[in-house]
């Protein structure tokens, strides 16, 4: 997968009776080169906008397409496996699951891949445990870890499936900032050795200009700064 490419996006939320527009005519193009930032105000939409991309939500009106697949167009099962193949998510929060360990959290994605464990599973577990420095944490499970290993737990599993895109959540809202700048900085570095396209919402300026693309989000549009 190598292009995202969403058209004429609308999308609004049923509020009692009233139907509540949060995004109108949302046009944007993401490519595997691409760190995209996509910024505004709370509630302006910027999560809205993450989940219709993963194919997490379904827009209103307008076309989301992955290649030339029109993802919304297609069994959800197929949409399952785009977003089992090509898509990782990380959230503000980790969404670990507290009864499995590192590791099993980490090999989560493989075995929904693969149906079953296998050497080379370990092996790249073992590897994104080494390589984000968790090693020494595997076997340890989530309430053991801080704040900042547990997210990097969680971009670990987002990335085990060698994902072409990774949607990242104000992946460092709940970090202080000494734990935001390395969450960030190892962001980046996974994003450029395993030629990931990165999307992300944040609402820290300094994370979202590390990118190559900004924007912002403002009156349900979107536009480039």
């Amino acid at each position: 997968m190598n292009n995202i490419v969403c058209k004429n996006i609308f999308k609004s939320f049923k509020h009692e009776s009233e139907d509540m527009p949060v995004l109108d005519n949302i046009n944007l193009s993401i490519s595997k080169a691409d760190r995209l930032a996509i910024t505004g105000a709370s509630g302006a939409g910027k999560s809205t906008l993450l989940q219709l991309l993963a194919g997490l939500d379904k827009p209103s009106q307008g076309s989301i397409f992955i290649d030339d697949i029109d993802l919304h167009s297609i069994k959800p099962i197929e949409q399952s496996k785009i977003r089992l193949n090509s898509f990782g998510f990380v959230y503000q929060f980790h969404h670990l699951l507290e009864d499995l360990n590192v590791y099993e959290n980490i090999l989560i994605p493989q075995q929904l891949k693969y149906g079953s464990n296998s050497n080379k599973s370990a092996r790249k577990v073992a590897k994104l445990l080494d390589q984000l420095g968790l090693s020494s944490r595997a076997k340890h499970l989530p309430w053991k870890l801080s704040g900042g290993e547990k997210q990097r737990v969680a971009i670990a599993r987002a990335i085990v499936n060698n994902p072409s895109f990774l949607f990242l959540d104000e992946p460092t809202g709940n970090l202080d900032d000494e734990n935001s700048n390395l969450v960030q900085d190892l962001i980046l570095q996974i994003a450029n050795e395993h030629d990931i396209a990165l999307i992300l919402s944040t609402h820290d300026i300094n994370f979202a200009n590390k990118m190559n693309k900004v924007y912002k989000i403002d009156n349900r549009n979107i536009k480039e700064v």
